[in-house]
């Protein structure tokens, strides 16, 4: 029985053949595309995929931060947003790693409450997960960072910058900020929580021009060793 039931798969096989020996090649390419279109595209796009994957994953995966930093204040160009990049990769990422410094521009227009809505909604999202270190403020964002305890106390940070480097502590103690953080439910008091950085050594070296601005680690930073050291070197 099961003899008879292979026959006719046995016997289409040995047509299909028959059929490409006398065929020419243009004929056989015709013939083999027609039948086996489907699985020759299924078969192309799976390989396409799998090369994706593989070239996203292994062998040129996309670099991982080494510092994020979130700029919400004044005016850069992008120029200098690369410059400011550059100098500090030099200084954060050693050559054989996969890393990068990420600067991203965040403002909100003031004429679309939706947007302003939505940007924050993202930042604290993306607070929530870790993916800020540094923040780059004007006045009313470290106020209001500071207040719902986005950015960290700095008393401890400065503390180990004055050990690392005691000249550069000097000039940053010099650009402290207090404002009222919450310590613990419903308990304020003011701490140091951001430094003035508008007209700090590598802006002014940079050709940034001298703007209120107030720099911040994020609560949640994932890279708190080298946001220590971009604060020491904006002040070396």
């Amino acid at each position: 029985m099961e003899a008879l039931e292979n026959k006719p798969v046995k016997d289409s096989a040995r047509t299909d053949r028959e059929k490409l020996r006398e065929m020419n090649l243009k004929e056989k390419v015709e013939f083999i595309w027609e039948y086996y279109k489907y699985f020759i595209i299924g078969f192309i796009i799976a390989v396409i995929v799998i090369w994706s994957l593989l070239y996203t994953t292994v062998i040129n995966p996309s670099p991982e931060s080494a510092l994020f930093i979130s700029w919400n204040a004044g005016f850069a160009t992008d120029e200098q947003i690369d410059d400011l990049k550059e100098y500090l990769e030099y200084f954060l990422v050693d050559e054989e790693e996969n890393k990068e410094v990420v600067i991203s521009v965040f403002f909100f227009d003031e004429d679309l409450p939706e947007t302003i809505m939505m940007g924050h909604q993202r930042m604290a999202a993306m607070i929530a997960a870790g993916a800020i270190d540094l923040f780059i403020l004007d006045n009313e964002l470290m106020e209001l960072y500071s207040l719902n305890g986005f950015i960290l106390p700095l008393e401890s940070i400065l503390a180990e910058i004055n050990r690392k480097n005691p000249d550069v502590y000097k000039r940053i103690e010099e650009n402290t900020n207090y404002e009222i953080y919450e310590i613990e439910d419903n308990v304020f008091e003011e701490r140091i929580v951001a430094i003035t950085i508008g007209k700090n050594p590598l802006f002014s070296r940079l050709g940034f021009f001298e703007q209120e601005m107030f720099l911040g680690i994020s609560a949640t930073s994932g890279n708190m060793e080298n946001a220590i050291k971009a604060i020491i070197l904006f002040f070396e």
